[in-house]
């Protein structure tokens, strides 16, 4: 048996920020994650929490009020609305910010990127990016960091964010697409040479990175290939511990202060998707392997809550799959890029529209559930193709003629053809296009109001006005892809009060378990308020814990713990 004061099952967002926390209140803290790679769902995501009252949006002059994000979430919640977790949410979030920016080499900068919804309160900049990281720090530990999906990097290794990504689509029309494009590239082909790879990290990849650097610098014990099997609790119901498996032995880890479950869900467990997930046979997750609901089960164990209602609640996303020849799938998850571009419907089963379609991706595929939905279209034109891309379909100079081969890309010359390929009635797609060209004409949306909204507009291409959303569709040929409903995590975990303490059947605290992530019920109870509703309350939720077992330690200055509100 081995003992340290604070245990973490798993590393991304949630986990890593706990256990930073912990040491830094001069806590030991021990992580064990299941898989070869620290950083989680995380790695995988955009990286930016959303975060009321955050100080950094002031670097834009912008500023949040509490009164405002309170009526935001009340307003977007409605019932789901849960005054134990928000109010500790709104109390700790921007103190959790500052506290990492102090603490470690976590740090964001501004984003203009309005909330989701168009209610009272909604407000910019609460989304926060995480500046880019520099994966050489970390030594011989970057191969140990989880890397980004390979369909969302360029050349297998290259990582690009939201600002790259005008520039690169002017690299051949602009001075300055060329210029920020070059730099990029040269840099990315001298990692190559040096360090086999490309070592400029960013997105959810750069928040997986600094959190995994600055818990190796702050002395956090770090294990991988290492499953948790079995929460060790005593006579009286209380967590005592864990017991792990590591290099083929099963090891007591004994905690003094508790165990935090923060394994990421169940995204990648076909079980639980069966159960809980709607339609699932037709929905595709791209959460990473290990992510099976190891957290919940243990809580399960331990006498936690398992919220029905709430257990298919997830971050929703379309998604297209591309089937190799070796019968493996590539995952690509339509979260604005090219559906938001102007010049791009979405079409159902029928040929018409259902949506904006530059909605968030949690709307988006919540309108497909509503209406049964499991398969529908992206549409649009060459000029489209070659300036956007569409999905897996890079924008020019890429070719898309591998993709047309193998059926992921659809390419007709006419409307009506193309709708005899994707199976929808030729007639209704072409009256659907007028319809849609009659407006686009105007800058305008009368069916869907794509583009009006402040959401839709932000996401849009900037150069392009009146409505940054908003293009006919010109002469053929013409492009479709198949999207499907998907997920980029689940967030239905366990029952959990505002300490980040794990509940019981009669609501009270299992003394010793926390919960944070993915594996904690959502505050946000499968709404999405903006960009970052799952991260920034993980980070939140984790910091929470790490505190709340703080508050037991004799090693720990309760005065300084205080203060570091």
């Amino acid at each position: 048996m081995i003992e340290t004061d604070v245990v973490v099952i798993g590393s991304g967002a949630a986990g890593l920020t706990a256990a930073i926390t912990a040491r830094q209140l001069g806590l030991e803290a021990l992580v064990v994650e299941k898989t070869a790679f620290f950083g989680g769902t995380t790695a995988y995501s955009g990286g930016a929490p959303w975060i009321p009252c955050n100080h950094v949006m002031k670097q834009i002059g912008l500023d949040d009020s509490r009164a405002a994000a309170e009526t935001y979430l009340r307003a977007v919640l409605g019932e789901a609305y849960n005054d134990d977790l928000v109010t500790s949410y709104l109390d700790n979030a921007p103190a959790m910010l500052k506290f990492l920016e102090l603490h470690s080499d976590v740090c964001f900068k501004p984003f203009p990127l309005p909330d989701y919804e168009s209610l009272p309160g909604a407000a910019k900049s609460r989304s926060l990016l995480t500046k880019e990281f520099d994966g050489r720090l970390l030594g011989e530990r970057l191969a140990d960091l989880r890397m980004p999906l390979p369909q969302l990097m360029l050349f297998g290794s290259m990582q690009v964010e939201g600002a790259d990504i005008h520039p690169m689509r002017h690299a051949l029309k602009t001075w300055a697409g060329f210029k920020h494009t070059a730099k990029v590239m040269r840099r990315f082909v001298l990692d190559k040479i040096r360090h086999g790879r490309g070592t400029r990290i960013v997105n959810g990849n750069a928040l997986a990175a600094r959190l995994f650097h600055s818990a190796i610098k702050a002395g956090v014990t770090l294990w991988k290939n290492t499953p948790a099997l079995e929460l060790i609790v005593d006579e009286k119901g209380t967590v005592r511990g864990v017991v792990v498996e590591r290099d083929g032995q099963r090891i007591e880890v004994k905690a003094r202060l508790g165990v935090l479950l923060a394994t990421g869900g169940y995204g990648a467990s076909d079980q639980m998707r069966a159960k809980y997930i709607p339609f699932a046979e037709h929905h595709y997750s791209l959460q990473p392997e290990g992510n099976v609901g190891d957290g919940i089960a243990l809580g399960l164990q331990a006498g936690a809550v398992h919220d029905p209602k709430h257990a298919g609640d997830c971050i929703w996303t379309p998604v297209s799959v591309l089937r190799k020849p070796d019968g493996s799938v590539v995952k690509y998850p339509h979260i604005f890029i090219d559906r938001a571009m102007p010049g791009c419907i979405a079409v159902g089963p029928t040929g018409k529209r259902f949506i904006n379609e530059g909605t968030s991706y949690q709307t988006f595929v919540g309108t497909m559930h509503d209406l049964g939905i499991t398969k529908a279209h992206l549409i649009a034109d060459r000029a489209f193709l070659r300036n956007y891309g569409l999905g897996l379909a890079r924008p020019a100079p890429f070719s898309p003629a591998a993709l047309i081969q193998n059926g992921y890309l659809m390419e007709a010359p006419t409307l009506a053809e193309l709708a005899r390929r994707i199976g929808v009635d030729p007639t209704q797609l072409e009256a659907t296009v007028q319809k849609f060209n009659q407006g686009a004409q105007r800058g305008e949306d009368p069916d869907f109001g794509k583009g009006a909204d402040a959401h839709s507009k932000f996401r849009g291409d900037q150069s392009r006005q009146p409505n940054p959303a908003i293009a006919p569709i010109g002469d053929g040929p013409y492009y479709a892809v198949a999207i499907h409903p998907g997920d980029l995590s689940t967030v239905g975990g366990l029952e959990t009060n505002g300490r980040a303490q794990v509940l019981d059947t009669a609501g009270q605290p299992i003394p010793g378990l926390f919960a944070a992530g993915l594996d904690m019920n959502s505050m946000m109870r499968g709404r999405y308020p903006g960009g970052g509703s799952s991260i920034g309350p993980a980070m939140t939720f984790g910091y929470i814990a790490a505190r709340q077992m703080a508050k037991s330690s004799a090693k720990v200055d309760q005065r300084a713990l205080a203060e570091s509100t």
